[in-house]
């Protein structure tokens, strides 16, 4: 078994993300999970002991150990909650929280679990489940839920699914976010546009570009294709397609031609923006003020607000089938070697709880994980996180349930949309042959 779990470990590790931005992903361990925080610095120290000392008799300190990559400013955040809950909860429990960029944490968890020696509790995007649950790393967690715990019914939908494998749970929330359309206001007055309305449907979202590309010479509208939150599945999704359904790949469905077409003629050559951008490259776009609109998290509120940049968010334009964003999560997951079970649920009730999901929420400017708290009045405090928290049970998750989802998406769909967007190669050929290459990889 630890022979099957080293080599699933090591085949698993792969750039890691820190969600920066839309593009390096994002500031929270979620998303794409497919670029490295570099500006972020190495926690201090190395690895967390194992697992502290077991849960023992009365009177007796409980340490749990907790695992993961929130380096960036959500980290402060992160750090100040746990030393609130060393500080208050009743039950003599202490979590020992060692944070590191996430590249290092998937190193370390590579070595460290197929030998017992990994944390009570990591935190990871959900998309990385499968390729830890498969092989036995992961404790099920069904009885926190059963058990009241954590409220099963206040969970986000497309977040809950997502926190199981093969139907069982073995997550809790941590944290959630969607992505929205960001628009320039200064940029749509210079274009003669309403600055306090966004475009609703796709065909308002090309008038606008367009009117934009013409009148101010600047960007109209821009997806970024790699080192990013996934962006361009909000269209495929608005138009009725997807990429992989009922464990089949459908990545060149008639849905999705029809969509990938129509915006990479508009990006490509209507010029509504470069052709291939990394997040990181889309963010720096947005902030210089010659992108006037694109999809990301909120995340981004707070850089943006700072630059001074006068922008407004709204929910992505409604497509021919649909509207709906992309959601992306990180969850939390006790490993399968940890002895302290009791103490590990109780620190997930509390992260859970309406107190903390507000303070987590207000000190980071995501969304709660929760759905019964997104008019909670000390939400007010920041305007953006209710827009945020709308789409929350409509929106989907990028590539979920999955063992493999990065090399899905580095070996077939980035290098799809590269070879459309940057050599105008037919699109209903290279879909057929990027579909191949997912089909051969999910089975």
């Amino acid at each position: 078994m630890k022979k099957r779990l080293l080599a699933w470990m090591l085949a698993g590790i792969m750039t890691a993300s820190a969600l920066a931005g839309c593009g390096n992903a994002k500031n929270n361990g979620q998303a794409g999970d497919v670029a490295s925080e570099a500006e972020t610095a190495e926690g201090e120290g190395g690895p967390a002991e194992a697992a502290g000392s077991a849960e023992g008799g009365e009177g007796e300190k409980t340490v749990i150990t907790f695992w993961n990559g929130f380096t960036g400013s959500d980290g402060e955040t992160l750090e100040a909650l746990v030393k609130e809950y060393n500080e208050t909860n009743d039950k003599n429990i202490e979590v020992q929280m060692d944070i590191m960029p996430w590249d290092s944490f998937y190193q370390k968890l590579a070595t460290a679990l197929p030998v017992g020696e990994g944390p009570d509790i990591l935190a990871m995007a959900t998309e990385r489940l499968g390729a830890y649950a498969e092989p036995g790393a992961l404790a099920v967690v069904d009885d926190i839920y059963s058990s009241g715990i954590v409220d099963e019914a206040t969970v986000p939908e497309t977040l809950k699914e997502n926190l199981k494998y093969d139907g069982k749970y073995y997550g809790v929330p941590m944290n959630f976010a969607t992505l929205l359309l960001y628009y320039n206001k200064t940029i749509f007055e210079e274009a003669g546009l309403d600055p306090e309305k966004a475009p609703e449907t796709w065909d308002e979202l090309e008038q606008y570009a367009q009117q934009i590309v013409d009148k101010t010479g600047k960007y109209g509208f821009d997806m970024a294709v790699k080192d990013t939150t996934p962006m361009w599945c909000i269209m495929l999704w608005g138009n009725g397609g997807d990429i992989i359904q009922d464990g089949k790949a459908v990545f060149n469905s008639p849905e999705n031609v029809e969509t990938i077409t129509r915006w990479a003629e508009n990006i490509r050559d209507k010029k509504f923006g470069p052709e291939v951008l990394t997040g990181g490259e889309i963010d720096k776009l947005f902030e210089s003020q010659k992108l006037a609109m694109y999809f990301c998290g909120p995340w981004a509120t707070n850089g943006f607000t700072n630059a001074g940049i006068d922008y407004g968010v709204a929910q992505a334009p409604k497509g021919p089938a649909e509207q709906v964003t992309q959601a992306n999560a990180v969850g939390m997951y006790m490993t399968s070697s940890s002895q302290n079970k009791e103490a590990v649920y109780d620190f997930f009730g509390w992260w859970n709880s309406k107190d903390t999901q507000v303070k987590w929420s207000l000190g980071t400017g995501f969304p709660p994980a929760r759905t019964d708290i997104a008019d909670d009045e000390r939400m007010q405090e920041n305007p953006y996180i209710a827009e945020f928290a709308k789409p929350a049970n409509e929106s989907k998750m990028y590539l979920q349930q999955l063992t493999n989802f990065a090399e899905v998406d580095v070996q077939a769909i980035v290098p799809a949309f590269e070879k459309i967007l940057l050599e105008n190669a037919d699109v209903k050929e290279t879909l057929d042959e990027a579909n191949a290459v997912i089909e051969s990889l999910i089975q």
